[in-house]
C-alpha cells in the first residue's frame, strides 16, 4: 500500500495523463468524423457518429456499425497508456456488442499497431493513418 503523499501523487498524475489520453483520442475521432462527413470522401457507405462525453465514436458501414471505444490502462511501470476497443454491435436477436480487436496508444498518438508497408507504428491522430485504423477494422468486422 502507498502512503498518503504517494497515492495523490499518483492519482493526481493519473488524472492528467487520462485527460493527455482522451485528448489523442478525440483528435482520432474527429479525423475519422471529418473524414467521413467530405462530400469528396471516396469511401462510399461509410458514416460516423461521435459520442465523445461517453468516450466512443460509431462507424456504420454495409450494415454493421463498430464501436471505437477509449479508456486509459495502467502500464507495468505504473503510468497510464490510452486502449481502444473495436466492437461490433448486433442487434438481432438481441443487443450484444463482439469484440472485433483493439490498440494502444501512447500521449503523441503512436499505437502498438505496425503499418506493414513500411514497418511503422501507426499514429492515430492524422487524417489517412487514423482512416487505415479505422478500415482496418471495418475489414476485420466483414467476416463477423
Amino acid at each position: 500500500m502507498l502512503v498518503w503523499n504517494q497515492l495523490c501523487a499518483k492519482i493526481e498524475s493519473a488524472d492528467t495523463r487520462h485527460h493527455q489520453l482522451a485528448a489523442q483520442f478525440e483528435k482520432f475521432a474527429n479525423c475519422i468524423a471529418q473524414q467521413t462527413a467530405s462530400k469528396g470522401f471516396h469511401f462510399k457507405g461509410i458514416a460516423s457518429s461521435l459520442y465523445l462525453e461517453r468516450g466512443f465514436f460509431t462507424t456504420t458501414f454495409a450494415s454493421r456499425t463498430l464501436h471505437f471505444v477509449f479508456t486509459s490502462v495502467q502500464k507495468v511501470g505504473g503510468g497510464l497508456e490510452g486502449n481502444v476497443k473495436c466492437y461490433l454491435k448486433r442487434e438481432v436477436p438481441e443487443t450484444v456488442y463482439l469484440p472485433i480487436g483493439e490498440f494502444d496508444f501512447t500521449g503523441n498518438g503512436r499505437t502498438n499497431l505496425v503499418n506493414p508497408e513500411d514497418d511503422d507504428h501507426v499514429i492515430m491522430n492524422d487524417d489517412i493513418p487514423a482512416l487505415y485504423l479505422v478500415l482496418h477494422f471495418i475489414h476485420e468486422s466483414l467476416s463477423q
